[in-house]
């Protein structure tokens, strides 16, 4: 099965490939050793095979028209996608800001820079380079998968035909060496490789511009000679602490750093500030707390992604929350303290998660009020003492598009209703942890925000959870109508018994309702047929045959007869 599953990646997913290479593999005396064969060399294995390749030419010859066509930057862009060798999945970001510090983006300011770079990623996707790749219910492209068949294939022709490639990738699996001794522009470690310290050190780094490495950390890797290097992607590494400080030393142009999910990370040195071409730092699910005071000396700066994931009860990616104890309660401890200065960086696009619930709290939250070209930011220790001060300093961020509140352990939410978020806001997510409560009246305020389209509920509370989306409470608190107009996505995650309800005239243009309640919750719907244009009914989690009867029943009495219902 690892052989077929292999072999099917390899496909590009196409049917036609799928079915005629199983129909070959299906007379073959050794099935296994065959298998291997196409594996190991596929492309060159496929095109020496001859029984079925006819069927195929017509494929092919479709897909390197497509290339052919391509122009020279979203050439490159196709051979740099050969760096990837752990998984053909790939963050959209992750692409995005690797693509921005490579020069590949056009554009005077960080967001022209953001959207030109992800159209390259959409001309991708037009020619079946890539495909979106989203979670279960998920409208948002967050990740792009890699078409193996379509990158193995571009490569293959361009050897063949002695072309020039656009882009000089190398890649280190298993026992490999160096054809040349020349690294090129990009290198890429892969877990496999047998971290062969003389093989590495013989190489030539001094065009290597980005170096991108799987797993197993080793010192050596970082050189001196790698005096061009503007990309170091350590995702998920067992870098420590003691070699981030060698890499800032010995790498002082660096524009995009990663250190994602290195967990053995818990300290950033001052000399950070000596890398003033940084543009992207990426410190998400590691041990990092809180931001060197030098990090305000990196004028380009436009993107921090720091802090770990909050504890919900849905999860993105594989995350280590740190969690601290309060009163007897486990907290999330999802952001990192900034120093004072932060609102000199002014280039920036996006910010998160950072804490202000610490000393200089106050400081933190006026400074904001200078990042006027944010378009996401994350925000954690948000309480009724302070949560004026972050609004009125967002206020006039006619830019942001993105908010993210963390709520601090609070017994009363009644100022929540208070809410006044930028009218441009598209997203927003609220973490929030609940003791007791009547209404929550927080929903009439963001029900007026216009641009608002996604929505996300995580409740951690033993007490039942009642949410009325509805022009009238049961308290008889009239809203004004029209609420939420504009919204498409509602998530909502609760570790208790939940009751949503939807009136008549609310959420007019919601496509995807997202539920998840953890195992033992009881679930009910009032209303659930009446968003006229809701598309997608995800609902995650262990619930009895009554809770799932009712469901199916009441999307039966949906007026979109297609609305697709999903029980995982």
């Amino acid at each position: 099965m690892a052989e077929a599953d292999l072999i099917i990646d390899k496909c590009g997913r196409l049917p036609k490939l799928i079915v005629a290479l199983a129909e070959y593999l299906a007379e073959v005396p050794n099935v296994i050793r065959e298998a291997r064969r196409l594996n190991a060399n596929f492309m060159y294995a496929l095109k020496t095979t001859r029984k079925g390749l006819d069927s195929f030419r017509d494929v092919f010859t479709w897909m390197y028209s497509r290339f052919q066509a391509c122009h020279q930057l979203l050439r490159k862009c196709i051979f740099y996608l050969s760096l990837f060798t752990q998984s053909s999945i790939i963050r959209q970001n992750r692409l995005v800001r690797r693509w921005i510090a490579e020069g590949y983006s056009e554009g005077t300011d960080s967001n022209s820079m953001v959207e030109y770079t992800e159209k390259l990623i959409h001309e991708l996707i037009t020619i079946g380079m890539m495909e979106t790749h989203t979670k279960a219910g998920d409208m948002r492209m967050t990740s792009c998968q890699i078409n193996s068949l379509f990158l193995d294939y571009f490569i293959s022709r361009e050897m063949e035909e002695n072309i020039f490639l656009p882009l000089e990738v190398s890649v280190l699996v298993q026992d490999s060496t160096m054809n040349t001794q020349r690294a090129g522009q990009h290198l890429a470690i892969g877990s496999s490789w047998k971290r062969d310290k003389f093989v590495f050190e013989s190489l030539d780094f001094s065009r290597l511009r980005s170096l991108t490495v799987s797993r197993e950390w080793k010192p050596f890797f970082i050189s001196d000679r790698m005096r061009v290097l503007r990309v170091l992607d350590l995702e998920d590494t067992s870098i420590t602490d003691d070699d981030v400080e060698e890499i800032v030393k010995k790498l002082p142009r660096l524009k995009f750093l990663s250190l994602r999910r290195c967990t053995k990370v818990s300290c950033l040195p001052d000399l950070l500030g000596n890398l003033r071409q940084l543009q992207s730092l990426d410190i998400k699910h590691t041990s990092v707390t809180k931001l060197p005071k030098s990090i305000i000396k990196l004028q380009k700066l436009q993107y921090i992604n720091a802090g770990t994931k909050v504890a919900a009860l849905t999860d993105d990616e594989p995350s280590t929350p740190r969690r601290i104890i309060r009163h007897g309660h486990v907290v999330a401890c999802d952001g990192v303290m900034v120093p004072g200065g932060i609102g000199a960086l002014v280039a920036m696009h996006t910010l998160g998660v950072i804490n202000v619930n610490t000393r200089g709290g106050w400081a933190t939250l006026k400074e904001l009020k200078n990042l006027t070209q944010l378009h996401k930011l994350g925000v954690s220790g948000i309480s009724r003492s302070n949560f004026k001060g972050l609004f009125s300093a967002i206020v006039g961020h006619n830019h942001l598009e993105s908010l993210s509140l963390q709520l601090h352990m609070d017994k009363d939410l009644d100022w929540l209703a208070k809410l006044t978020p930028p009218g441009n806001l598209q997203r927003l997510k609220i973490h929030v942890h609940v003791e007791k409560y009547a209404h929550w009246s927080c929903l009439q305020a963001l029900g007026q925000v216009r641009r608002l389209q996604t929505l996300s509920f995580r409740f951690k509370t033993e007490q039942d959870v009642e949410l009325q989306f509805s022009d009238m409470m049961d308290s008889g608190t009239w809203y004004a109508p029209n609420q939420f107009c504009e919204l498409k996505v509602l998530e909502i995650a609760c570790s208790s018994n939940l009751h949503v309800k939807f009136a008549e005239n609310e959420m007019t243009e919601l496509e995807l309702l997202k539920v998840h309640c953890l195992e033992g919750s009881s679930l009910k719907f009032s209303g659930i047929e009446r968003p006229a244009k809701l598309k997608y009914v995800w609902l995650k989690g262990s619930f009895d045959d009554t809770v799932k009867a009712e469901l199916r029943q009441k999307v039966k009495q949906h007026q979109n007869k297609h609305l697709d219902l999903k029980l995982e």
